[in-house]
């Protein structure tokens, strides 16, 4: 049972606790998310008392609260799409470090969080090898998300200097998967043809699986051949141009009359559940094919590796995908037919006549197997999910 403390008591609607001190014969009262909390701040304030250091403002400006209360606060403000890997992150950092006022985290601290889950080791299961639970791009998730969380309490007046200020990330060795020519010829005959739609669509317009699987008819503009997504990853509006492939595909889908382009097989009044589709047809799928270490997001690798090999500029693929920094699309460079071996030919002893690696037709990738024409035979009475 934990020990009385003088100054700290419970509110009444037990959902928090109360700081009471008493200056030049006067009571005032500083409302705290947990006893720890309370007990803490009643010292620190005692101490001010005593140095002539207090200044009731200043106090109530700058009020400690927990790791724990901070992350639930920024969780329950935060317009971020990926909110579930958010709330994953910070229910781990809850329990690591979810007792700390954040006054009290240190930089020390966050290695040795870091340190520790770097050395974390999985449950070992019958006939499998033992690993570590978390990889050291995992790490990085969480610390990024930390640091975003410690950013804010910095603006809000919550702390004077960031913590994570100090913290050294993992190097993370960043592969850039694509599927091939013959491994979409191959997708495209064992997936039913609705079902080949999604993908296409996906590689078309390069969109994130949520921006595409919740699209509505309204943010389709077929007369500018545009997309419109209000506030997508990015935080704001993203025009994405519609391909004569992606414009085929709009045209021969049955849902015009629905809120949504790809409604749900069992309830055509909600969105397709993406989880659904994965799980049940695309990875199937990708297993059936023989076609390995690829998922849903390498469908949008795809769509900026096609571009980049028929010699379209990393600016305009960073515009096409959505990119906030041009950083992210450079992971794309080496697979451009002039970005590297044309430069490098330039200075070679044996000349530099780099034509055939500078010309977009030598280098232009075949075309996807359901084209337009393809979409033109599908029987338009076919649905989604059938």
């Amino acid at each position: 049972m934990a020990k009385n403390h003088r100054g700290v008591s419970q509110r009444r609607d037990k959902k928090g606790w109360w700081c009471t001190i008493i200056v030049n014969g006067r009571k005032k009262l500083y409302c705290c998310d947990s006893r720890s909390q309370a007990v803490a701040l009643h010292g620190r304030l005692r101490a001010q008392i005593r140095e002539g250091t207090y200044f009731p403002e200043q106090c109530n400006r700058s009020k400690d609260v927990t790791l724990r209360a901070w992350i639930a606060r920024c969780l329950e403000g935060s317009s971020n799409p990926g909110t579930v890997n958010d709330r994953r992150y910070g229910r781990r950092w809850r329990l690591y470090l979810g007792k700390r006022l954040l006054s009290q985290l240190t930089t020390e601290d966050l290695r040795r969080a870091q340190t520790r889950m770097r050395a974390k080791i999985k449950p070992q299961k019958k006939g499998q090898p033992s690993g570590r639970q978390w990889s050291d791009a995992t790490i990085n998730r969480h610390f990024a998300f930390l640091r975003h969380v410690l950013s804010l309490a910095v603006k809000d007046g919550k702390l004077d200097r960031n913590p994570m200020a100090g913290v050294i990330f993992f190097p993370e060795a960043k592969r850039t998967r694509f599927l091939n020519d013959a491994e979409l010829t191959s997708l495209e005959k064992i997936m039913a043809p609705t079902h080949w739609k999604l993908v296409a669509f996906a590689i078309e317009t390069g969109l994130r699986r949520e921006d595409q699987f919740t699209l509505q008819w309204n943010q389709v503009d077929l007369e500018n051949d545009v997309l419109n997504l209000p506030l997508p990853k990015g935080g704001t509006t993203r025009h994405v141009p519609l391909t004569e492939g992606a414009k085929a595909i709009l045209q021969s889908l049955d849902s015009l009359l629905l809120p949504w382009v790809f409604p749900s097989p069992v309830d055509p009044s909600k969105p397709s559940n993406p989880d659904s589709f994965v799980n049940h047809i695309y990875t199937p799928a990708l297993r059936k094919a023989g076609i390995a270490g690829a998922c849903w997001h390498t469908l949008r690798h795809t769509a900026a590796s096609r571009r980049i090999m028929a010699g379209v500029d990393l600016y305009t693929v960073k515009e096409f995908l959505g990119h906030r920094d041009i950083q992210t699309t450079l992971r794309y460079a080496h697979l451009s037919p002039s970005h590297l071996k044309a430069a490098v030919n330039r200075g070679s002893l044996f000349g530099s006549d780099t034509t055939s690696d500078t010309n977009p037709k030598h280098n232009e990738p075949a075309p996807i197997g359901a084209g337009s024409q393809v979409l033109e035979h599908i029987d338009k009475k076919e649905w989604l999910g059938d």
